[in-house]
């Protein structure tokens, strides 16, 4: 009987000698028809340590070598960009390549210094004050806020409830 060969990218190089791959197919649902992408990742041996996260990799089914690893790596198809770029399957060399370069320029301008104005701001040290905030209960009236910022006491009367009593 003939090997089985399946070709995934790798997700994991983490393990000495092994390197976890990710392969994708279209499964057609049974009873809608519709193709639905399916992943299962497998475990392969990695004796020589090639590969890196983001590859694309042959494997070939192969003799156990481990509790949950029954496949060995044959050869790198393409050299990947890194786990933080997806790539069309039908990608290039040179797309992958630009797409590298985007991603790395993306991190440098993440990593900038801030500006002269904020630096500024801070040294000077300028402590403003904000306003006093009133809650608005309906967007036209505002609602007062109680002298000392504290709410009254559960079962305490309100002081505008003390007025009304007093009054009537």
């Amino acid at each position: 009987m003939p090997r089985r060969v399946k070709i995934g990218r790798v997700v994991s190089t983490a393990m000495a000698n092994t390197i976890v791959v990710e392969v994708e197919r279209l499964k057609q649902h049974p009873r809608y028809k519709k193709y639905i992408r399916v992943r299962k990742k497998f475990m392969a041996h990695d004796a020589r340590e090639q590969a890196v996260v983001g590859d694309t990799v042959r494997i070939i089914e192969c003799a156990p070598v481990s509790k949950r690893k029954r496949w060995e790596l044959v050869d790198v198809v393409a050299r990947g960009v890194g786990p933080e770029v997806e790539l069309k399957p039908e990608a290039g060399v040179e797309e992958m390549l630009r797409a590298r370069k985007e991603a790395e320029e993306a991190q440098a301008a993440e990593k900038t210094p801030p500006t002269e104005e904020a630096e500024v701001s801070a040294e000077a040290g300028a402590a403003v004050e904000a306003p006093a905030i009133t809650e608005t209960v309906d967007s036209t009236q505002p609602v007062e806020q109680p002298e000392n910022n504290q709410s009254p006491a559960v079962g305490e009367p309100r002081r505008d409830q003390d007025e009304e009593v007093a009054a009537g």
